[in-house]
């Protein structure tokens, strides 16, 4: 009763391991339909060492002696004449009516039973040998040796005895369903049961974030039920359950096992159960009734994560295309996706499919009529999922959500926070705001629910940080200041001229007519004196600065520039990355459009992720890292992890800009972040180390009324272990109250642990 979940879920997968077989995981088929005679094709040459003088044909009715006809018989079933066979029986076992006859057998069944069984078990070949036999005048016995050949199973030997019989001068075989296994009686059946493979983990941080967890029954033992009224009236309220219900879950009854009702783990409190389990005639199971996916911290990830459903399809061609896609590469002793399958429908659930899903064992036995298992012909144990560990902080992912929940307030505020190693690209922590529960998915969301989730206007189904796309705003000023400075555009000691700018807008001049709108600077509460030269411009984050510089450079060279920095291409990641562009593909470039790309506005869109890995080029010596966080693939082997496959740091783009720029923008980026100089981003206050970063705003919507406000920094002057970038992007109503938010996130991931 004391068992934290954790340790409850891990005595539920141990107890899985040990009896997967014997529950409801052992999934049974139909006996498989008859594939062919082809499977079998060598069965007509090496079929019967018998070394039989009898040559005669296997539908001869007359035969000599009980030993030939016992040989024709053996004759027919290895060369797959079981019509012929059929023929020899004798009249006791035979079945030529109508109806059903107890421990008879018409032709038809008898055909199908020995193709369904070989086809089955996939038998090539089948040999007779040793045959001994001790004739008498009404009476031929005999034994012998059986040898299935099997395409996956190998040699199965067997050792039969067999009657015949004398019928008005003929002899007959005495059949029985032991002639195909020895233990086989009548009535047993042969069954197909596929052992699913239980489906990988994802973890990290020593925590599970999805996990395959047994589902709790309560059921009932109707053979120890001494009062069913009383019974009735006990268990109805506990469960929620009429009585009614109740009876008609009794009438399920299978071999004195009754489901009542199915819970998952977080369902059914210690309370209940300990009232459950005084009535007599109840039981509670962990997981060998059934199973599900779990997410233990509920929305945390979500959007990285994803979560498991019904293979997604809105046509009988949509569900086609589908399962081709899942089954290429696998074979039907995989396990084979169906219409029923369980899926990944999102996020690493979904990248990792094939990875997660594993490959489904096969039992085939003798099924008594009973439903028992009488005798294991084949098995064939699954393999399990392989299981995901991630990069995340599970610990920093949580305080990183609390900051969230905390800072960002009323249903008009979204956004979306990346922090990763910029050397090496490991995400640490990721959060798309607000998220949603995973377990609403995978349990079954209703649709009151999930309307609810569609029409919220924040739109937490969304992942802002892989497939939001956003203008950069300010942010965009930091490549643009290294493109003038790489291309020899600008060098850090130039100043604009603000003579030309009045009241805060700029026309150009030396650009032939200028018909569009002036371009407007920052506003800027504390100004610090000197020329407008590049770091006065970070630290006040002037559009017009850049706007000249992106006039300056030209828009071939200012393109080329941001396409090596990877401007027009996706960026890799563990899932889909949303491409950026700089322009509309129909867009005509004009100089107030180059001006307006100079500050981060005109038509440019990246995602808040490829945004993140970017900026991490000036931590980084100019390189960018592929953003990753799946750290590696394992798989169990007993009680040690086996590495199947594991992320190795490696370069998205190489020397995308100069350690000469970087070394010229970076103090200018720690000025923008230093309280005493009250730049942009003045209110960071980070106490314990060093920040270099940016901020920016981005004006959205036609009133625009909302904004999106950017926050990009990392630590300066600390170990490869400590190494941090933070970015922040929050979708917020243009007002000063929402400005210092993203402060306080950056603040709570930058600030050094002590």
């Amino acid at each position: 009763m004391n068992q934290s979940v954790s340790e409850r879920m891990e005595y539920q997968k141990q107890e899985r391991v040990r009896a997967r077989w014997n529950g409801s995981e052992l999934k049974q088929t139909q006996e498989k339909k008859h594939r062919g005679a082809i499977k079998r094709i060598l069965a007509g040459t090496v079929l019967v060492a018998l070394i039989l003088p009898y040559t005669a044909g296997c539908a001869q009715a007359q035969q000599r002696s009980g030993k030939a006809a016992i040989e024709a018989f053996l004759d027919c079933i290895s060369t797959e004449d079981y019509a012929g066979a059929y023929a020899l029986l004798a009249s006791s076992v035979r079945n030529d009516g109508e109806e059903t006859k107890e421990k008879r057998v018409t032709e038809q069944e008898f055909v199908n039973r020995y193709i369904n069984i070989f086809d089955a078990l996939e038998i090539t070949a089948v040999e007779y040998k040793n045959l001994s036999v001790t004739s008498g005048e009404i009476l031929c016995k005999a034994t012998f040796d059986g040898v299935y050949s099997s395409g996956f199973a190998g040699e199965m030997e067997n050792s039969f005895s067999l009657l015949a019989t004398r019928e008005g001068g003929e002899w007959r075989i005495e059949w029985s369903p032991a002639l195909i296994f020895p233990e086989m009686e009548w009535g047993d059946t042969v069954r197909v049961a596929t052992l699913s493979a239980e489906r990988g983990e994802i973890l990290s941080d020593g925590s599970l974030l999805a996990a395959t967890v047994g589902t709790i029954s309560v059921y009932a033992a109707p053979s120890k039920i001494e009062d069913m009224p009383l019974f009735l009236a006990q268990v109805s309220p506990l469960l929620g359950m009429t009585q009614e219900e109740i009876e008609k879950a009794l009438e399920k009854e299978y071999n004195d096992v009754a489901i009542l009702k199915q819970y998952y783990s977080d369902e059914l409190s210690e309370s209940t159960v300990e009232q459950l389990l005084l009535i007599t005639g109840i039981g509670i199971d962990y997981g060998n009734y059934g199973e599900h996916r779990e997410y233990p911290y509920g929305s945390l990830l979500a959007h990285l994560i994803g979560y498991v459903g019904a293979v997604p399809s809105s046509s009988k061609e949509e569900l086609e295309a589908e399962l081709a896609a899942l089954n290429e590469g696998r074979t039907e002793r995989d396990g084979l996706y169906t219409s029923d399958s369980i899926v990944g429908r999102l996020g690493l659930e979904k990248q990792y499919e094939q990875e997660l899903r594993g490959k489904d064992g096969e039992m085939i036995y003798i099924c008594t009529e009973e439903g028992t298992n009488r005798r294991t012909l084949y098995r064939l144990d699954p393999v399990d999922g392989y299981d995901l560990e991630l990069t995340i902080d599970v610990e920093l992912q949580q305080r990183l959500d609390e900051v969230m929940e905390l800072v960002l307030f009323g249903d008009t505020t979204a956004g979306a926070v990346i922090v990763m190693n910029p050397l090496t690209g490991a995400v640490q922590a990721m959060s798309s705001y607000p998220s949603y529960d995973l377990n609403l998915f995978t349990r079954g969301i209703s649709q009151k629910d999930y309307n609810e989730l569609l029409n919220d206007p924040a739109k937490p189904l969304i992942n802002r940080v892989t497939q939001g796309l956003y203008p950069p705003g300010s942010t965009m000023k930091v490549f643009t200041g290294a493109a003038a400075l790489d291309l020899g555009v600008l060098d850090p000691d130039y100043a604009f001229d603000e003579s030309q700018i009045e009241d805060d807008y700029w026309t150009p001049t030396e650009y032939g007519a200028w018909i569009w709108t002036p371009i407007k600077r920052t506003h800027v509460n504390y100004p610090i004196s000197g020329p407008l030269n590049m770091r006065k411009a970070f630290i006040h984050s002037d559009n017009i600065y850049f706007a000249n510089a992106a006039l300056l450079i030209g828009w071939e060279a200012f393109e080329d520039y941001l396409e090596g920095i990877g401007f027009t291409e996706s960026i890799p990641f563990d899932i889909g990355v949303a491409q950026p562009q700089l322009v509309n593909e129909d867009t005509e470039m004009s100089y107030k459009l180059l001006a307006d790309s100079g500050y981060g506005q005109g038509e440019i869109l990246v995602t808040p992720l490829q945004l993140a890995a970017m900026f991490a080029s000036f931590a980084n010596g100019g390189d960018i890292a592929i953003p990753y966080v799946v750290e590696g693939v394992y798989k169990e082997n007993g009680v040690k992890y086996e590495v199947v496959t594991q992320h190795e740091t490696s370069l998205w783009k190489e020397n995308v800009i100069s350690e000469a720029a970087i070394e010229t923008i970076t103090p200018m980026l720690k000025d923008v972040v230093d309280r005493s100089i009250n730049g942009t981003g003045r209110e960071l206050k980070v106490e314990n180390c060093v920040v270099a970063a940016k901020t920016g705003t981005a004006e959205i919507g036609d009133d625009k009324s909302r904004e999106i406000s950017w926050f990009a920094g990392y630590r300066t002057g600390v170990s490869e272990e400590d190494a941090r970038l933070v970015l922040v992007m929050l979708e917020v109503p243009a007002d000063t109250k929402y400005s210092s938010l993203k402060f306080d996130i950056a603040r709570s991931m930058l600030e050094l642990d002590v």
